[in-house]
């Protein structure tokens, strides 16, 4: 996926944890990294990128993944993302983006599992782990207005920190 056209446009942005945060299994109260895509936004999320990087060893085999929520009013409990949301021209500001993106929200329902992309084994004791995963989504996960979508684990909660990059285009031309 070629992000230069959209990036000269200012319609690529990208958010991540500035410290460590617990990826949990999917829940309603979900904590790591989220991002949302306001009801009535009038943008579709077209996500590039979702990133991981493990800060604290751990305790079993794990399984890291992207899940997305459905279509539901504003979260609510929410702790900002610790970049914010920020442009990728690198001018530090959000630019126009419509998106919101935190550490920790609430939202009425949980979300689904939608794709797998990495995780560490865990044999005889020794933890046995990459030191961060990166799925290049390319344009595979798109989220409406009102959807979320989040970081999720099966097996056990692990510790890290998430990105996510994205390109934001009117609904109905994605």
């Amino acid at each position: 996926m070629d992000l230069t056209p959209y990036a000269r446009t200012g319609q690529v942005f990208n958010a991540a944890n500035v410290s460590a945060k617990s990826v949990i299994a999917v829940a309603t109260a979900m904590t790591g990294a989220i991002i949302y895509n306001p009801v009535g936004s009038g943008k579709n999320l077209i996500l590039a990128d979702i990133g991981f990087v493990w800060t604290t060893v751990p305790g079993a085999l794990h399984n890291i993944g992207f899940a997305v929520g459905p279509s539901v009013d504003a979260p609510t409990s929410t702790t900002a993302i610790g970049s914010g949301v920020k442009v990728s021209n690198g001018s530090s500001n959000r630019g126009t983006s419509v998106t919101q993106c935190y550490d920790a929200a609430t939202f009425a329902a949980a979300p689904v599992a939608v794709r797998w992309f990495g995780g560490a084994a865990w044999v005889s004791g020794a933890g046995v782990g990459p030191y961060y995963m990166m799925d290049h989504t390319d344009g595979a996960i798109m989220l409406a207005p009102g959807t979320f979508g989040c970081l999720t684990v099966v097996t056990t909660t692990v510790v890290g920190m998430g990105s996510f990059t994205w390109i934001e285009v009117p609904v109905g031309t994605a």
